[in-house]
């Protein structure tokens, strides 16, 4: 018995005749000029400012997106004017965090009296004081933390430590 090699270039034995066989790369695929090839890394190093302007944008895309899905969970639509005051911005805050009382109490076996509503606004408060100091660290990170936005948010965890003061003596009313 007798092996036949196959052929080492691009023909091969067909029924005892020799037909080319097709090329695997099209010869408009292939790079034959050094124009043609692509290289990475040619403009330097990336700049820390340029590093910085990248997480900046990423992050105000991040928080775009944050926002957005907020208004549309609060059932917001893109026109709607929303009330960024200090006081505006306490209610809020404190009406969502209030709302909570009655699950704190239930769950934790607590009556609704003076010491079971001050435990929460204690548990709560500490909560949100916790929130105020993180939206300040990142606005402070961003540049972004004026005098004027750090007096607003001062008042604003005033007016909300009011309105938990207000709950401990009066309850929810």
């Amino acid at each position: 018995m007798v092996d036949s090699m196959p052929p080492i270039n691009n023909e091969a034995l067909v029924a005892g005749q020799m037909v080319s066989k097709p090329r695997l790369i099209p010869r408009d695929l292939r790079v034959e000029k050094k124009q043609d090839t692509v290289e990475l890394g040619q403009q330097g190093a990336v700049s820390n400012a340029q590093a910085q302007n990248i997480v900046l944008e990423r992050a105000m895309e991040k928080l775009r997106n944050v926002v957005q899905q907020a208004r549309a969970e609060l059932g917001l639509s893109d026109n709607t004017i929303l009330d960024t005051s200090p006081e505006a911005t306490a209610n809020r805050i404190a009406d969502f965090a209030l709302g909570f009382y009655s699950q704190y109490a239930e769950n934790n076996g607590l009556e609704d009296s003076e010491e079971s509503r001050s435990q929460y606004a204690e548990f709560i408060g500490e909560a949100i004081g916790q929130g105020i100091n993180e939206a300040r660290d990142i606005l402070t990170a961003l540049n972004s933390l004026s005098d004027n936005v750090n007096s607003n948010i001062d008042t604003t965890h005033s007016l909300v430590q009011d309105r938990l003061d207000n709950f401990v003596a009066n309850g929810l009313s």
